[in-house]
């Protein structure tokens, strides 16, 4: 065999060997035309791994060189140069051989030089693994920081059987995932993730104690072990166990009590073991960049393994975005930062703090404003035990929080830090509770930290922390779950009182129980200081246009100044918080007190680039309060005029151009034409939902020969003029509702959902009068007017740009590239008013409908380049008196919208 075959047949061996140790490797790796010998995976990072056999200077330069080529080429994030020793002849040798290895990142690309010897590193194939998995901190950037200490967990995890999983998780009060297979993998893993962080704490605490003298003994006159000689003993968990009951006895409950809960809990062993030593190492690893980079590394990485999102609501902010939103939130002139009593009185509180990502955003915001905190010790700590108050559901999230916020001061006494645990389930005694929510009715249950040597237990709130101060800056980015699936990790019974328990404590609130994003408004407006408080949150764009949320904007129109709201319109980020595909807002109130005064108009920030990273969040919050934000291409800014807010208005953040905004304003108000609600002038629905709850579908008629137009393809549907395509045929038992249903047809269909950057027609009319199920019968009723006339104007109408503009400025922004239409939001569509124009412009248009109606239209990117598009336009100009150079840039501006395109903006 050649050096060149056994080489190969080495890289073979490697990643096979990885890929046993949990790692995502594949050897001999093509990418481009060139090679990458071993090709790996950490979460999102691309390692290259390049191999040479033998340890030579020579094989070294060799090595290197290939690495950083990999790097130069945009093959990998990274690349580590490794060295087999020579005399390797079979695959079981590599476990045990010493390899050699220089991680580099791409500031280290030198082709031919060789990094002095001290880069590099040696060790067995274990050790070599860790040290990939963790290579990605090489990069300097906080995400793969959190992916390689991500994947150290998941390696840990695997080397535990599924009792050790088990028993982990139930000891720190975690479920299991729902469904089959690895059903206590995530919840193990947040377990581990807390003795992570209870080692990066100690870490942090090594030099601190022994530097002060605070260092606590054991009977025999010794200090606790420090971090790295635990991780490094060969019993880890007691050695671990023994240093932290030293540390308790000082203080630093939240850190050690709930880690040395997870130490505990499962009989020592060799698996359990290397699972804490693996994990105390990675941690290690990380806890230099913790303080150092001032990010929630891991928020990150919890978030990952947060599997009951979709039930609780708990998304992690980004750390852009929490640094964007208390930047906003806390300004320069909301007191005398640099008076030495500026932090006395000031009071802040995140009712859903998680793992502390806006807490953290809020107190570095506040160090950077106030010089003291950052030099004098005291001030940090009267910062984290006085000014921040944190409350949350999760056990694991709120222990990161205390961690996370302690690390900016290790003197904090943690005994007096106001981060808690709310209670949300139902107790012993069948009582509901909601989590801070419980706060409006005084009835708040507290969870206590957990005890190494029993399980969880819940106490009285007043036992474990009262109710904050109220608060100057109530900041949060409250869990949103929809109602059919908040509650979900509860039994049925258990369920049904939390929601009964809802519907109590907000009887007579402005909210609507559809989603909890509207009772945590309630709730921040409940804690702020009476006419001085300032609310800062993320929520959900929805909030800003569905019917059901009026409630709450009407609240907060009326009972503070919306300074600012932030939304994003790139397409790749419509959201400020990880593991969500909905749109969100950044929204900043301050309370108005003075009913003579009116208030100031609201500033709303619409992005074309919704910054990633602190840094550019720092420079964002800058350019806005600059006034420099379309200047330097952040995206446009609009002032929302207050009586718009108050009544709930917000449709400012429904477009990124302030152009096409203000347009929908002129035709709700009548400015472009006469206009009225379609309501007003046609029956509407009966809606998709009930439609598939009554009939099945059919490829074949049945006896009543009824037929429904079912989907909305748009390689199908490329015209006004369009067919059924289905069958349908009642459900057993339900012909009565079937036939009711069935008397509701029509020909004129309307969109329940659409793909913006496909869609071509937003309205259609069908061959024969039917049902649907994404589309809704509409059945116009005007006064004088031939039903086939008036359903062809209309049909002509919606499918014009004004049409276009009418529904997108109705929509419910969930996913503003793919809006909803609800029944409310297609009644609410503004037409026409034909009563007022004259029915002259009925036959104008039913005149245009059967000129175009089997012309095709272009989708809507397209639409200022459509032929079919223009000729509608023409036809409304002329029927309704529209101004054609308006009707001309709205479509113009429409096709060049982000969430029509599905692009980054890009002027036209």
């Amino acid at each position: 065999m050649s050096a060149r075959e056994h080489e190969h047949t080495l890289n073979v061996w490697l990643a096979e060997l990885l890929r046993e140790r949990g790692l995502d490797a594949r050897q001999e790796s093509a990418r481009g035309g060139r090679r990458i010998d071993v090709d790996v995976r950490v979460g999102p990072v691309r390692i290259a791994l390049e191999a040479e056999q033998g340890q030579s200077a020579a094989k070294m330069r060799e090595a290197v060189g290939d690495a950083n080529r990999r790097i130069e080429q945009g093959l990998a994030d990274c690349a580590i140069a490794v060295c087999y020793p020579d005399g390797i002849t079979a695959r079981e040798m590599i476990p045990r051989a010493n390899l050699t290895w220089n991680i580099l990142a791409p500031r280290d690309a030198r082709p031919t030089e060789i990094p002095n010897a001290a880069a590099w590193g040696s060790g067995d194939l274990d050790e070599f693994a860790r040290i990939v998995r963790l290579a990605p901190m090489q990069l300097g950037n906080p995400d793969h920081v959190a992916a390689s200490l991500s994947a150290s967990l998941d390696a840990a995890v695997s080397r535990l059987s599924d009792t050790q999983k088990r028993l982990l998780a139930q000891r720190l009060d975690l479920p299991p995932s729902k469904g089959r297979g690895a059903r206590w993998d995530k919840a193990a893993k947040r377990s581990l993730l807390v003795v992570a962080t209870a080692v990066m704490f100690h870490a942090r605490l090594d030099s601190y104690l022994q530097d002060n003298g605070l260092a606590p003994l054991a009977d025999d006159g010794s200090p606790p072990k420090m971090a790295r000689g635990c991780a490094d003993s060969l019993d880890p968990v007691s050695a671990f166990s023994d240093a932290w009951n030293l540390i308790l006895a000082l203080d630093y409950t939240p850190i050690f009590e709930t880690g040395r809960a997870a130490l505990y809990a499962c009989p020592a062993d060799p698996a359990f073991s290397a699972a804490i030593r693996e994990t105390a190492k990675a941690a290690l690893e990380v806890a230099g960049n913790i303080a150092g980079l001032r990010h929630d590394l891991m928020g990150r990485v919890f978030h990952t393994v947060l599997d009951t999102a979709r039930y609780d609501g708990s998304f992690y902010t980004t750390t852009a975005a929490a640094t964007l939103l208390a930047q906003l939130a806390i300004t320069r002139d909301m007191r005398d930062w640099s008076a030495p009593d500026a932090l006395d009185d000031l009071r802040v509180v995140d009712p859903a703090c998680g793992t502390g990502t806006l807490l953290m955003a809020a107190a570095e915001r506040i160090r950077d404003l106030s010089p003291q905190t950052t030099d004098d010790d005291r001030a940090a700590r009267a910062l984290i035990e006085n000014v921040l108050s944190g409350y949350d559901v999760n056990l694991t999230a709120t222990h990161m929080a205390a961690t996370t916020l302690g690390l900016l001061s290790p003197s904090t006494q943690f005994r007096s830090m106001k981060i808690g645990r709310t209670f949300l389930g139902v107790d012993a005694e069948g009582d509901a509770y909601l989590g801070s929510l419980e706060f409006l009715d005084q009835n708040l249950k507290m969870m206590s930290w957990p005890n190494a040597a029993r399980a969880v237990e819940q106490v009285n709130g007043d036992a474990e922390m009262a109710r904050p101060d109220p608060a100057d800056l109530v900041i949060m980015n409250p869990p949103f779950t929809r109602d059919s699936l908040r509650h979900d990790q509860f039994s049925r019974s258990d369920e049904t009182k939390m929601k009964t328990r809802e519907k109590r404590l907000f009887a007579n609130k402005p909210v609507h129980l559809s989603g909890n994003s509207g009772p945590f408004i309630v709730l921040a407006d409940n804690m702020a200081k009476p006419n001085a408080g300032t609310l800062a949150a993320i929520l959900p764009l929805v909030i800003s246009t569905n019917a059901s949320s009026l409630g709450v904007r009407e609240l907060l129109g009326r009972n503070y100044h919306i300074e600012t709201i932030v939304t994003s319109h790139d397409p790749e980020r419509i959201y400020f918080s990880e593991n969500t595909n909905i749109g969100e807002m950044l929204i900043v109130c301050r309370a108005w007190s003075d009913s003579k005064k009116p208030k100031p108009p609201t500033r709303i920030v619409n992005l074309a680039v919704n910054p990633s990273t602190p840094a550019a969040a720092t420079n964002l919050a800058s350019a806005i309060e600059n006034g420099t934000v379309e200047s330097q291409a952040y995206g446009t800014v609009q002032e929302w005029r207050s009586d718009r807010i108050k009544r709930g208005d917000w449709g400012g953040v429904q477009f990124l151009s302030p152009y096409l905004c203000e347009r929908f304003q002129d035709l709700a108000g009548g400015g472009l034409f006469p206009a009225t609600a379609m309501g007003e002038i046609s029956d509407t629905g009966p809606a998709g939902q009930g439609i598939r709850g009554i009939f099945d579908r059919s490829p074949m008629p049945g006896a009543d020969g009824m037929a429904a137009i079912w989907h909305h393809k748009t390689d199908v549907i490329q015209t006004m003029s369009a067919n059924t395509d289905t069958y349908i045929v009642p459900k057993r038992g339900k012909e009565a509702a079937a036939r009711r249903l069935w008397e509701q047809r029509g020909l004129l269909m309307l969109p329940t959902r659409a793909r913006l950057n496909t869609v071509r027609t937003l309205s259609v009319r069908l061959d024969r009068r039917a049902l649907g199920s994404a589309w809704v019968p509409c059945k116009p009723n005007i006064e004088g007017v031939a039903p086939e006339l008036a359903e062809k104007s209309l049909c002509v109408y919606l499918n014009s740009s004004v049409g276009v503009l009418a529904m997108l400025g109705n929509r419910s922004n969930k996913a503003p590239s793919y809006p909803q239409f609800s029944m409310d939001d297609l009644r609410k569509l503004f037409v026409p008013d034909f009563a007022e124009i004259g029915t002259g412009a009925i036959s104008t248009l039913a005149l245009a409908y059967d000129a175009l109606s089997g012309s095709e239209i272009l989708p809507l990117p397209s639409m200022d380049a459509c032929p079919a598009r223009r000729a509608l336009d023409e036809a409304v100009c002329a029927a309704l008196g529209a101004d054609a150079e308006t009707v001309s840039e709205i479509r113009r501006q429409l096709s060049a919208e982000p969430s029509v395109t599905g692009r980054r903006y890009a002027a036209r």
